[in-house]
This record gives structure tokens, sequence and C-alpha cells, in this order.
């Protein structure tokens, strides 16, 4: 809020006066001076001045009066207007999970009070003391900022403290590296699990994890593949896929179908192998077209796999083996890369068929097992005659 200060009346050389009123707001640093020209030093000129000088200064700093809230009403108003916008049930719990530990931490405090010294101390100690990643402190920045611009929009707060944070990334060098080493399966690795499976009778995990594997589809994409979504191509006698939604799993969103994929760029049509056409033959028997094509064994619903089910199997198969690798859903997908790669597909084929219009990820698998093939070469090179 501005505040003005005591008014001060100088007098000119040509016999008038000037009147200024130094003043000072949060939209910027220090005092500023504003001031008019009256001809005679009266209560009259004077309270004219003063009135004629306040409008010039509200005129310029172009004011306009900020409406308290708390931050918690801040951030439910502004999760009440996502929901409005129809966005997805999993970028929706994404950003909510963002704004309740934000809550916890300023859900008192007024909107219009907190500073960007603030929001640099909080995602600072995300970084070193939560010891989260930089990814997830990009997220919160991107959080943060999408927060105050509401704030602006509708009259909470004069400018956006998160425009100038500046976040203190921590050297992820070698943990990258060594994740792109453990992205993706070996052949034996590939084996171990898929063997793994049928020991435990879970054939529909099998099925489900070979389906990625051949195909490169996110575990949402596979879960949520509907019987009809798989077809054969009339003249060429070629099977695909048409990858076209998503199971979720969200609060309020169990085990549902979205109709849309995460992004525009994984909506897609592919085909399939030969192994993955035998796959869907036998789990399509005796199954409608809308019909999930993959179901849990255990279950008596025709409901789909339950991602959730499916993680929870992945940790305790890398439990029991004792393995570094992280053996996420995502890992076939990432196999998926490193084989098409080893073959000498180019990379753009790859991310048109795995849905990724930019991904670093697989950029880097595609380097990282091309890089290995040239050194092989350069290998073998010596014994050339």
């Amino acid at each position: 809020m501005v505040k003005y200060y005591t008014p001060q009346v100088e007098p000119l050389k040509n016999g008038k006066f000037k009147y200024s009123i130094r003043y000072t707001d949060p939209s910027f640093l220090g005092v500023h001076k504003s001031s008019t020209t009256i001809t005679k030093n009266t209560a009259k000129a004077r309270n004219l001045a003063d009135v004629k000088v306040k409008k010039m200064i509200q005129d310029k700093l172009n004011i306009q009066s900020i409406k308290q809230i708390t931050m918690d009403k801040l951030i439910e108003d502004l999760q009440t207007n996502m929901s409005n916008q129809g966005l997805a049930p999993k970028t929706l719990d994404t950003y909510f999970a963002c704004l309740s530990k934000i809550s916890r931490t300023f859900g008192k405090r007024s909107a219009d009070s907190i500073t960007t010294i603030e929001l640099n101390t909080y995602i600072n100690n995300l970084l070193y003391k939560d010891e989260l990643s930089n990814a997830t402190a990009h997220k919160y920045h991107v959080v943060f900022t999408k927060l105050f611009d509401f704030a602006i929009q509708f009259g909470y707060a004069r400018k956006n403290p998160a425009l100038k944070v500046k976040i203190n990334f921590k050297n992820e060098r070698a943990k990258k590296q060594d994740r792109i080493e453990n992205w993706y399966l070996t052949d034996k690795e590939l084996s171990k699990l898929f063997n793994h499976c049928l020991e435990k009778k879970r054939n529909d995990f099998y099925a489900l994890f070979k389906m990625l594997y051949l195909t490169g589809m996110r575990l949402g994409e596979g879960c949520g593949l509907l019987v009809k979504n798989i077809f054969q191509n009339k003249e060429t006698k070629l099977w695909y896929v048409n990858i076209s939604g998503t199971l979720i799993s969200t609060e309020g969103h169990r085990n549902e179908r979205q109709e849309f994929t995460k992004t525009s760029s994984s909506q897609r049509t592919i085909v399939l192998p030969k192994e993955a056409v035998v796959i869907y033959k036998e789990f399509s028997k005796g199954q409608n077209s809308n019909d999930f094509l993959f179901h849990n064994k255990y279950s008596n619903t025709n409901g789909p796999i339950n991602t959730s089910a499916v993680s929870r199997f992945l940790r305790e198969f890398v439990n029991e083996q004792k393995w570094k690798k992280k053996a996420t859903s995502h890992i076939f997908r990432h196999t998926h890369v490193s084989k098409l790669a080893e073959e000498g597909y180019p990379l753009s084929l790859i991310t048109d068929r795995v849905g990724h219009a930019n991904s670093d990820i697989t950029r880097k698998i595609y380097l990282h097992v091309t890089h290995k093939q040239h050194l092989e070469f350069d290998e073998a090179m010596q014994n050339f005659e």
C-alpha cells in the first residue's frame, strides 16, 4: 500500500511555490517524489495541490486496491478454478499435492505479503534439506508462479514474487549418468523378470509387461488398452494398435480410462510385432470390443489391471533379486527404445513410435546405446585387414 510522507513547500525564483510529496510503495524500492507548482502558499492552494499530486501518484502507479486473502483461501480458489478448467485428473493430482505442501508453510499468511526471498528459501530447503530432485524443485516453482499469477488476476496481489526466484540446482550429472545405465534391461534381465511373472503364476502381468516391451507403451496406456484398439489392416495384413487413452488412478478416479493420452504426441497408431498379436488374440477371446484387453486374474470384475498393483509387484521383485536397477513400469518402455537403437533405427522413428515429441530421456538412451556400438565397432576395426 502506498505510503505518503509530509508534504514539502519550496519557494521558487519566479515567486511561485513547489508543492512536493515523497512516497513509497511495495511495487518498487526506495522513496519517490512527485510535485506540482502553486501560485500562493495558502491552505486552500496546498489542499488543492495535495489532491492533485496524490492523483498524479495514483495514476502513475496505476494502483488498484488489493483485496486481502490468506494463502489457504487462495489455494482453495485456485484448485476450484483448475478443476473447472477440465484438466486431466493426473495433472490436478500433481498440482494439488504441491499446493497442499505449500499450504502447510504459508497457509495463514496474506498472499500479498509473500516475498521472493521466502520462496527462494522454501525451494532451497526442498533441494538441500528435504533432498528432493531438481525436477521437483522446478515443479514447485511452476506452481508458485501459477498461484501468484492467479492472485494478480483477481486482485489479491500486486506482483508475482515467483518471477524472480533463482533456484540453486544441484549437480545431478553423476545421478543422471547412473540412471541412463539403469533405465533399460538387458536381454538376460528381461528374461529373468518375465520368468518371475510365470513363477508367481501372474500370466496377466507377464502378458502386460511383454506388450509394454514390444510396443514401448506406458503402463497407463497398456492397462487402458481396449479390445477394439487393436485391428488388422485388410490390405497389408499388418496389425496395429491405436493408443488413444490411458488408465488413471487418482483420488476419485480409481482405475478409470481417460479418453486421451498424456500428451497430444502420445496419441498414435503403431504397428504390432507378431508376438504382440499372439498376446492380443489370446487375451481378447470371449471379450467385447469395449472391454479392457488385460484384466487382473484375481479380480472377479472385468476391470483393468491396477497400476498400483503392477508397481508393487515390480518393487517386490527388485527387492527379492537385490537389483540396483529400479525396475519401474517405465523400464519396459525404455528397453524398447534401447532395442530399437541397437537395431539401428533412426531416433526420429523411435520417438514417433513411443509418442515422444521431444524427449530428453529417449534421446539419451539412444545416444548411450549407439555410443556403445561405436566403441565396439572401433575395437573390431583393430583387426580389420
